[in-house]
């Protein structure tokens, strides 16, 4: 039972937080592209059913990107829960994004 509840700390599952992200990306370029596939996939893998994912194609949408003060592609926001915290690039080094993400219990 422990062990579970080890596994647990840290994620959506545990605390039926929905976490909110905002991914821009610049149209169906290969970063953007896999940005998407990454960040779907951790998704799934670490918060089925507790996530909302808005994405914002900078190509389609500059004001957007103005506001947040996003100037490179791809960029994640997580949004909630707080504090917001902001992932540049494709998002391919998933035990980075986890920690970065508060989704382990091993963010530096």
């Amino acid at each position: 039972m422990k062990a579970r509840k080890r596994e647990e700390r840290g994620t959506a599952k545990a605390t039926r937080e929905t976490y909110v992200f905002r991914l821009f990306v610049a149209g169906d370029e290969s970063n953007s592209s896999q940005a998407r596939r990454n960040l779907t996939r951790i998704c799934e893998e670490h918060l089925k059913g507790h996530h909302k994912i808005d994405i914002v194609d900078v190509l389609k949408d500059a004001a957007a990107a103005h506001k947040n003060n996003v100037v490179v592609t791809p960029t994640l926001i997580l949004v909630k829960p707080l504090p917001k915290v902001i992932v540049l690039g494709n998002l391919n080094d998933s035990k980075q994004v986890l920690a970065a993400l508060r989704l382990t219990g091993d963010e530096r």
